[in-house]
């Protein structure tokens, strides 16, 4: 093995040495180029992302000047007259004339002639207690006061005789044939006499006094209807047991529903009127006038509603609830309502006072109170304060703060300041 130091032997030619494939320059420019690709690369993408961020932000600065130079606009509307509004309340009717009929006597029921729903007359018979006791009372009544007129016809006997006998003795008297004595107890005799008429004569006027309080209490045994009407109940069967001025129990419901409570024999309503009670409140009272036109409504029935007007107040109103009390009858001659309905009364009537009504987003509500937002004529904002009446959801009253010339902006935003100028704009549709 040769040395690699060692000399080629005689006659052997050296080994060429091998070419380098990339020479030194060559691998440099490569280098150059790449590095140039990735600087004009980059300085391509950020032409590409500044300048369009530069003009953006320049377009924003523009447009943010341009915001702060032009006045916001506002969308605004007008208030509108408060129209008459309809006042809904509940209540529930009740017969114009009722009346449940107690017994005045104590007994048996011996007859009874009505049954619940039949119209009855005044004066018609309902009823017969049978009472022997009062019978009795007024048997025993009649036979004192025929005791008494036959005391009567004696002592007015007795004073003929009293009088007789004292005209004989003061004859006698004068021509001196009797003592003084026996003339005097004559006298006196005759006016015994005449005090024993008189209380004879008393005596006849209490019996009849007697006799006349039990032919009135014995005339209550027939139960009589006090007025034209309907039976609405009837509480009692023949062979009850009735105690005078006393309820009974009510036998006229199912068992099943019987509350226990205790009502009169009969009660008789009329129906050809009925009345509801309502409590307007203190806003609508002043414009609430004796013959005011309303309609009632019957829970179930909304769509058929019945014509009724006012028929009185209470002309004051109740320092609890402030609302006045008032009294609507309703024709019912054809007894298509009946006492006991859930009704709505319905009045067309405007609130007292003058009102103006603007959409419910004019009003801002904060810790400054209710106010409004009105547009100057130099397009300066100015927040109002108001009183609010009546709420009907989408629109509001109001009650004091507002002339109706003001224009009020539509929906206020927190941005909004005293003074600022704006750009109004009539909004399309003011009423909502």
């Amino acid at each position: 093995m040769r040395h690699p130091r060692e000399a080629p032997p005689a006659g052997e030619r050296p080994a060429a040495a091998p070419a380098d494939p990339h020479p030194p320059r060559t691998r440099t420019r490569t280098i150059l180029y790449i590095l140039i690709g990735v600087l004009g690369v980059f300085v391509i993408l950020l032409v590409t992302g500044t300048i369009p961020r530069l003009l953006s932000n320049r377009a924003l600065d523009g447009a943010a000047e341009q915001a702060r130079n032009t006045p916001p606009q506002v969308f605004v509307i007008h208030a509108q007259p408060a129209a008459e509004a309809g006042l809904t309340i509940a209540a529930t009717t009740q017969a114009i004339a009722d009346a449940i009929i107690y017994a005045r006597v104590s007994g048996y029921l011996s007859k009874r002639y009505v049954d619940i729903g039949e119209r009855v007359k005044a004066g018609q018979l309902l009823a017969e207690i049978q009472s022997p006791e009062l019978d009795q009372q007024l048997s025993q009544a009649q036979a004192n006061l025929q005791q008494a007129r036959k005391q009567l016809d004696l002592q007015q006997a007795n004073l003929v005789l009293a009088r007789a006998t004292m005209d004989r003795y003061k004859g006698a008297d004068q021509d001196g044939a009797v003592a003084k004595l026996t003339v005097d107890q004559a006298v006196a005799g005759y006016g015994t006499a005449q005090a024993s008429v008189a209380a004879a004569q008393a005596t006849i006027q209490s019996n009849e006094a007697n006799v006349r309080q039990y032919e009135a209490l014995t005339a209550f045994e027939r139960v009589l209807a006090p007025f034209d009407g309907t039976i609405t109940q009837r509480n009692v069967d023949v062979g009850a047991l009735i105690t005078a001025g006393s309820p009974t129990n009510n036998t006229s419901a199912a068992p099943t529903s019987v509350s226990g409570a205790a009502t009169g024999l009969f009660e008789v309503s009329q129906l050809d009127t009925l009345r509801v009670f309502v409590n307007v409140p203190q806003a609508f009272a002043p414009n609430v006038k004796v013959g005011l036109p309303a309609q009632v409504k019957v829970r179930g029935q909304l769509t058929h509603p019945s014509s009724a007007k006012v028929a009185r107040t209470a002309n004051a109103l109740d320092p609890g609830t402030r609302t006045l009390l008032t009294e609507v009858d309703i024709p019912n001659a054809s007894h298509a309502l009946v006492p006991g309905m859930f009704v709505y009364v319905d009045f067309q009537i405007p609130p007292a006072g003058t009102r103006w009504r603007v959409p419910a987003t004019a009003l801002i509500f904060d810790t400054q109170g209710t106010r409004v937002v009105i547009v100057a004529p130099d397009n300066k904002l100015h927040f109002q304060p108001v009183v609010v009446g009546r709420d009907f959801g989408d629109t509001i009253d109001i009650q004091a703060g507002l002339n109706g010339s003001e224009t009020l902006v539509k929906q206020p935003t927190v941005s909004l300041q005293e003074g600022e100028v704006v750009t109004p704009r009539e909004s399309q549709n003011a009423a909502s």
